[in-house]
């Protein structure tokens, strides 16, 4: 009888650990979140350069290489809607998270373009490297972008 009970426990354990490694393994499969439309990437990063002679008024005139992405991000990590419902908080995969901190180092003091679906859709400026991946756009100020997230992940009004 003592041995049917420990042989008991010992499946349990088993059943326990098996069913601890399958969710662990699923929670890093299922890590990424894919926007609405999969085919086409969410955003891409560009080096921004000058475009033409300087101008003594008015903001700088810049252009990019369309030929040319830094980065291309098609999935992200997490997504989240600010307590306003309009601002979102992007996490990027851990990939692009190395990348994007690589970029922000060799980059520093620099402007990025933010580029999706054949749109600039904000220029960043790169104050300091961003080793965490985490990357915030406020409403009003980043309306833009927030907006094109929330409708290509189909959070808040896009529900």
């Amino acid at each position: 009888m003592g041995s049917a009970v420990l042989s008991d426990r010992v499946v349990t354990k088993n059943r326990v650990l098996a069913c601890a490694l399958l969710l662990a393994a699923s929670s890093v499969f299922a890590s990424d979140l894919k926007p609405t439309d999969p085919g086409t990437p969410l955003f891409r990063i560009f080096q921004s350069l000058p475009r033409g002679v300087e101008q003594k008024r008015g903001p700088p005139q810049i252009t990019f290489d369309p030929k040319r992405p830094l980065l291309v991000v098609w999935s992200v990590q997490d997504l989240k809607l600010g307590p306003d419902r309009k601002s979102v908080l992007l996490v990027l995969t851990e990939k692009d998270r190395k990348s994007f901190a690589e970029l922000s180092h060799k980059y520093n003091q620099s402007l990025l373009l933010l580029e999706a679906q054949g749109n600039i859709l904000e220029a960043i400026q790169i104050r300091q490297p961003l080793e965490n991946g985490a990357i915030e756009f406020k409403y009003p100020d980043d309306a833009p972008v927030a907006q094109y997230l929330r409708r290509r992940f189909k959070l808040g009004e896009f529900r």
